[in-house]
């Protein structure tokens, strides 16, 4: 199999149950542990180094379990929070993750609409 995904777009993986789809996650994540796996793995062009592409990417598996309580920004701030290094201070991982999450998803209007809402109000 061979694939490419584009920087900074959110991308869909879709197919019949039974293709694989939790497989390949599993395997691009380093969460697979069992059976056999083969072939190389390349982000632009170079070998993936796990401990790089945990830090750049997130992935929630399909058993995982979201409190309805929490916001998708705070579940956001939450995972990203983890790859960042311990001794990193709090207000700079909250700070650095919140532009990362802006930018990412490209929220730049959402995000400065809700915050002229807060201050209104």
């Amino acid at each position: 199999m061979s694939g490419a995904f584009r920087p900074g777009t959110l991308t869909a993986l879709v197919g019949v149950s039974g293709a694989g789809k939790t497989t390949l996650m599993d395997v691009l994540a380093g969460r697979k542990i069992m059976g056999y796996i083969e072939g190389s793995i390349s982000i632009s062009g170079y070998p993936k180094n796990q401990v790089t592409f945990a830090r750049v990417s997130g992935y929630c598996e399909q058993i995982d379990m979201h409190s309805p309580c929490v916001t998708v920004y705070e579940s956001l701030l939450y995972s990203a929070s983890m790859r960042l290094a311990a001794d990193v201070k709090k207000e700079t991982r909250k700070a650095y993750h919140l532009f990362t999450i802006i930018t990412s998803f490209m929220l730049f209007e959402l995000f400065f609409l809700a915050l002229h809402e807060y201050l209104i109000f």
